[in-house]
């Protein structure tokens, strides 16, 4: 007999969330490309009006697909509250590694790896939550 895995499993919830916020990171940028490049937008709009549309498209696509609640402004809010609470991390931990000398780098790959799960279990458990 073959066992297939719960399609709601956490496991399946967090992988989900990731393919979301790899097509989210290629939408943003696209979006600030496009800006700068063609309309010859300040990079500092193009990464505003990226980070707003990119922002509502990953809201839509965690709370359609990966979470499967329906849209709410009250939804939103708090999901757009993580999300400015991951900037402010990723703010933090970029200034961290900074004051400490590090390579820039280093400080990218704490972001890369801390943040992606920090806000996943914010937004299944109070975001999304049921």
């Amino acid at each position: 007999m073959i066992s297939r895995s719960n399609p709601d499993s956490l496991p399946r919830k967090l992988a989900k969330f990731s393919g979301i916020g790899l097509a989210n990171t290629a939408l943003h940028t696209g979006i600030v490309v496009l800006l700068v490049e063609i309309l010859h937008a300040h990079s500092t709009m193009a990464n505003t009006i990226a980070f707003f549309v990119a922002n509502i498209f990953s809201y839509w696509a965690n709370s359609r697909w990966n979470f499967k609640t329906p849209n709410s402004l009250q939804q939103y809010g708090r999901f757009f509250a993580v999300s400015i609470f991951g900037l402010a991390i990723t703010i933090m931990t970029s200034s961290l590694a900074a004051y400490a000398g590090w390579h820039y780098l280093i400080g990218l790959a704490l972001v890369f790896v801390a943040l992606p799960t920090f806000t996943f279990l914010l937004h299944y458990r109070w975001t999304f939550k049921r």
